[in-house]
């Protein structure tokens, strides 16, 4: 597990380094609302890659020792938190755009795409 969550933490700098700049755009540039939708989804984000990977760990863990269950994947609370998001960007489109919201829950997975694509570039050179 340890290649696991040397790669996970690698991609948590990516992420938080593009949501620092993503923080920068906000307070100088003029379309607020559109940023602060989009810092929304990215901590919505961040929060649901959070529960994959405690839940990836303990599915790892279960697979090392047989005798233990594996409760859940998670699905639910990531939904629940997504969905939250997208009601809060609806109830509000004074304060957050539902675009930046649909583009900030899309950070995380995206990222990691584009990290194991260059993982996998990298090993076959």
């Amino acid at each position: 597990m340890e290649p696991f969550t040397s790669s996970i933490k690698t991609m948590a700098r990516y992420i938080f380094l593009l949501f620092t700049g993503v923080v920068l755009l906000w307070l100088f540039m003029p379309q607020r609302v559109f940023f602060q939708g989009l810092i929304l989804g990215m901590l919505v984000s961040m929060a649901n890659g959070f529960i994959l990977f405690v839940k990836t760990l303990q599915a790892g863990d279960v697979a090392l020792h047989p005798g233990r269950r594996m409760r859940s994947v998670g699905m639910l609370p990531r939904f629940l938190l997504a969905g939250f998001a997208v009601y809060v960007s609806f109830r509000m489109p004074h304060i957050f755009s539902f675009y930046g919201v649909i583009v900030g829950l899309m950070t995380v997975p995206v990222v990691t795409l584009l990290f194991a694509i260059y993982q996998y570039l990298s090993i076959q050179k």
